[in-house]
């Protein structure tokens, strides 16, 4: 694995879809396939359209990712198993949330989700709703996430800024991390997201967090949190909040 590295955005970044899907030879595509049947027996997840980074293309002006469709199964299949040719590799955004009283806001996965008890921050992968023409809006994707997952409105954010890219990692997956402000307390912003738990409890859904981690943005808090946390992380986390002390 190669270890997660951080670097600042220094340039623009364009993600770009290309109009034509993935293609996987066949015999890759049955492997994929029989996984697929056997992982998803009971139905937890929904094989919904995943983007796979084809190309990358860097100059001293701007960065450039080509992607291409394919799906989660495909996505799935690529971070359960150790294969690595025709492994589906994605960008992603994830945006670290810090109230106005300096509290900074991740999560634990709930239990029906891939990555079960693993901190993260908000953020997701892309769907075709953060399209504009045939670009990818990172910035869009994330907010986006923020209220599914948080039940955060973009009126309550203050600012929302790009930080960090995120190559090498777990899986080699890039993302793009985002910094976003809130205009909210840690009580009003837990005010709402317990009645937005209530709200999808009652629908019958459950909330992407079984649990949200709240820790203070102060170098000491930082790092007694970094020191003693012993729960898996993504890969991009403990960087993060060192690039915070």
């Amino acid at each position: 694995m190669k270890p997660a590295i951080l670097q600042v955005i220094s340039k623009p970044l364009k993600i770009v879809l290309d109009n034509h899907p993935i293609q996987l030879p066949e015999s890759f595509l049955s492997e994929v396939n029989t996984f697929w049947s056997r992982y998803n027996h009971d139905n937890r997840f929904t094989n919904g359209e995943v983007f796979h980074i084809h190309e990358v293309k860097e100059t001293d002006r701007e960065m450039i990712l080509y992607l291409k469709s394919s799906n989660y199964a495909h996505y799935l299949y690529s971070v359960k198993t150790d294969i690595c040719l025709h492994a589906c590799r994605v960008i992603y955004g994830a945006g670290l949330v810090e109230t106005s009283d300096s509290y900074l806001v991740f999560g634990a996965m709930n239990e029906l989700t891939a990555y079960p008890g693993r901190l993260q921050c908000v953020g997701g992968g892309l769907n075709r709703s953060d399209l504009h023409g045939n670009q990818f809006k990172l910035q869009d994707s994330v907010l986006r996430e923020m209220t599914e997952e948080l039940g955060i409105h973009i009126d309550c954010v203050k600012a929302c800024s790009i930080r960090f890219l995120k190559t090498g990692g777990d899986y080699d997956f890039i993302a793009v991390l985002f910094h976003i402000e809130l205009e909210l307390t840690r009580d009003q912003l837990m005010d709402k997201y317990n009645e937005f738990s209530k709200d999808l409890l009652a629908n019958g859904e459950e909330t992407e967090f079984v649990e949200l981690i709240l820790v203070m943005n102060e170098p000491d808090v930082l790092d007694a949190f970094i020191q003693h946390n012993h729960r898996p992380s993504v890969d991009y986390l403990i960087p993060l909040l060192k690039q915070l002390k």
